[in-house]
């Protein structure tokens, strides 16, 4: 993928603004120094005095001061104006929205490097909203702003946690290697909690609302550097900064991480509900998938596909786009039944080699078929202590890319399948473990939850979203340079070009062409000489019109027409073109017949976000 702008070099100026960007972003997620503005000191639920609550009970250990002009908040230090703080770098704002454009130019003057404003009503309440948000912008100035309409911030490593949401300090694990960037609060808690229910630590969690001035691409690009961020997890509405994400990538797979992407708007509906919510706009969902493949950002589609991708990326596990399944049940029935899933979701359950099944057989655990679904039998409880040197012999074929454990019932042996997770959790290849019908303190003993489903729609699911973890491309977001092209003269309202007009404008910049020729409507016999002479036995008449596009649907193309035909073909398109189009240019194209086995469309186009993109498909007649 390509785009326009950016430098392929910094020089020193650049640098020196991305190093001040950096510290800026470093005052915003790890302050020492922090002032809030907008406390009550009397009101407990209100969002101010729970800001400083979720702050200083989360472990703070820096500066932190309130600011309110008559009342002392209990426990800590407060002043009366934002020009008596001391040197802060970060202030956060907790007053409605049209008060905080004047607070925000305050925490300017008096120094602040960053600010976080909590408030809603700006952009995504419409045009009133979008103005005044203009005019937080420019109160900001250079500098860094979350928000508006955000929920705050949590730096677990740091114990920064700036948000009126005592939820982040109820965490279940401690600080991992997740960081989370969301462009919705709400959403974004839950998803913390989703990671940690999968088995991982969350490192930091960020809060962007309506991107006002620092989107979310930007932070995550940040994070990525830094050494306690192993995965840089996103909740997106719209992608504003498509080059930052391909950037974030790029450097994540430099520094062996990974970026993991969940975004709304993909149908008409959740573009609606992400224009009201966050003023996103969604974009092209093709472009941002084609970004997804070629920069080796993992695409997930819902909470649930959370857990398995963090558990592969976790302990390493990668398989082919359509991987070779084996499945290990000590159901027969449900070994069927995930066969028939697993190959629904794009995956292989492939025969066994010679070699695998005699390595199996000597173990000894199989008892009633070892083809692939492997059926272990009846009385499995027995053979369970040969579990690990079987699922040893199966990661080690060659024939394997990943399996699926399936295991139902157990509450006679508990303390033996409990295990069983364990040696899942650490094969070398993915693996799957189901457990249906489990006991419910079996559960409760799994150490390794992100490998664990309790159904068999479950394990496919998990299944299928690990198999998104393929070897990241060396995609590189590269400036182009730009060529000027001389258009034709076009009217006033003209939006396109005619085949004939572009294809001359295309040819002038290197592009090879089928032949033709081109007549006006009233000069037929001219263009049925012309044809004749270039010795077309067979050809292909086409209107051109810059306003029919599709002309194939009114009639303006036929193919494998006869020359001896040729005038009376040509006489009834002038009939139909003349029906359909209002271009004072239009006539009609004739071209020879070529000789093809396939066909495939191109088009390309300047993306406002994307830049230059070339799109390439199964072609059609028109």
């Amino acid at each position: 993928m390509t785009a326009e702008g950016g430098e392929s070099v910094m020089d020193g100026k650049t640098v020196e603004s991305a190093q001040l960007r950096a510290d800026r972003l470093n005052a915003l997620l790890s302050p020492r120094r922090i002032g809030i503005v907008g406390v009550s000191a009397s009101d407990p639920q209100s969002w101010g005095h729970r800001v400083v609550r979720v702050l200083i009970d989360g472990g703070f250990s820096g500066d932190v001061c309130v600011v309110h002009p008559k009342t002392d908040f209990p426990g800590v230090r407060t002043v009366r104006g934002i020009a008596d703080l001391d040197d802060p770098e970060l202030v956060v704002i907790c007053v409605p929205a049209e008060r905080s454009i004047d607070v925000v130019a305050q925490a300017r003057r008096a120094g602040a490097k960053a600010a976080i404003v909590f408030a809603s009503e700006f952009a995504e309440a419409g045009s009133e909203g979008a103005a005044l948000q203009q005019k937080l912008v420019a109160a900001a100035g250079d500098m860094v702003l979350l928000g508006p309409n955000c929920f705050g911030l949590s730096n677990r490593v740091d114990n920064v946690k700036l948000s009126a949401a005592p939820f982040l300090n109820h965490t279940l694990r401690d600080s991992g290697e997740v960081a989370l960037v969301a462009q919705s609060g709400a959403l974004g808690l839950v998803l913390s909690r989703c990671v940690e229910e999968a088995g991982s630590g969350y490192s930091h969690f960020v809060s962007v609302g309506n991107e006002a001035t620092l989107g979310a691409a930007e932070i995550a690009r940040h994070l990525i550097d830094r050494d306690e961020v192993g995965v840089v997890l996103l909740y997106l509405e719209a992608l504003r900064d498509p080059r930052n994400l391909a950037d974030t990538a790029t450097r994540a797979a430099e520094l062996g991480k990974r970026v993991v992407l969940l975004n709304a708007g993909r149908s008409e509906a959740g573009k609606r509900a992400a224009l009201s919510h966050t003023a996103a706009i969604a974009g092209n969902d093709m472009f941002l998938q084609s970004l997804c493949d070629d920069f080796g950002i993992v695409r997930i589609h819902d909470d649930d596909e959370v857990k398995p991708v963090l558990a592969a990326l976790e302990r390493g596990w990668q398989m082919p786009a359509h991987p070779r399944i084996c499945i290990l049940s000590n159901s027969g029935g449900a070994g069927a039944v995930l066969a028939d899933q697993v190959e629904a979701v794009g995956g292989h359950v492939v025969q066994l080699s010679p070699e695998t099944r005699a390595k199996v057989a000597r173990i000894g655990m199989i008892g009633a078929g070892d083809s692939n679904p492997i059926d272990i039998g009846g009385g499995w409880e027995a053979t369970l202590h040969l579990f690990k040197p079987t699922l040893d012999a199966l990661c080690a074929a060659e024939e394997v890319d990943a399996l699926v454990v399936y295991i139902a019932f157990g509450e006679m042996c508990t303390d033996r399948v409990v295990p069983i997770a364990q040696y899942c959790s650490d094969s070398a290849k993915p693996v799957t473990f189901i457990w249906q019908i489990a006991p419910a303190e079996g559960l409760a003993q799994v150490e390794t939850p992100g490998i664990l489903a309790t159904s068999m729609g479950e394990g496919v699911r998990m299944l299928a979203a690990q198999m998104k973890l393929s070897d990241p491309r060396s995609a590189r977001w590269v400036a182009l340079a730009r060529t000027a092209l001389d258009l034709p003269s076009v009217a006033e309202d003209q939006k396109t070009l005619a085949e004939h007009e572009s294809s001359a404008l295309l040819a002038q910049n290197g592009m090879a062409f089928v032949p033709s020729e081109f007549g006006s409507a009233d000069a037929l016999d001219d263009l049925v000489a012309r044809v004749v002479a270039q010795g077309w036995s067979r050809v292909v008449v086409k209107g051109n019109a810059h306003d029919v596009p599709h002309r194939n649907r009114v009639g303006l193309v036929r193919v494998g027409v006869n020359v001896d035909d040729l005038p009376q073909v040509l006489r009834d398109m002038r009939v139909a073109l003349e029906a359909h189009s209002e271009d004072p240019r239009q006539g009609l194209l004739v071209q020879p017949m070529v000789d093809f086995h396939g066909e495939i469309g191109v088009g390309a186009l300047i993306d406002p976000l994307y830049g230059p993109t070339i799109i390439i498909g199964p072609g059609g007649w028109g």
